[in-house]
């Protein structure tokens, strides 16, 4: 018996992907496995070839961890405005 797969609430997402973007530019983009941003958040900024020409550091509240908040002061040197 074939049951619909829409039936399954426990259906997660199997790839994620992210982008990054300046003035309306994408500036960089990523497909990751993780289950949440706070975990893809670091290795997405370190793939990010044109970093060190920004200044700040921009995202949405899924990405908000002390870890993400310290990485981006102290890894990366940046500012950060993620709530």
């Amino acid at each position: 018996m074939n049951e619909d797969p829409m039936k399954n609430r426990d259906l997660k997402s199997g790839y994620k992907l992210h982008i990054a973007s300046s003035n309306q530019f994408v500036i960089a983009y990523d497909i990751f496995s993780n289950p949440t941003d706070t975990r893809t958040f670091i290795p997405f900024l370190e793939s990010i070839q044109t970093l060190d020409l920004f200044k700040y550091i921009t995202a949405d509240a899924g990405y908000g961890s002390e870890e993400n908040f310290e990485a981006v002061m102290d890894t990366f040197n940046k500012i950060s405005f993620i709530p």
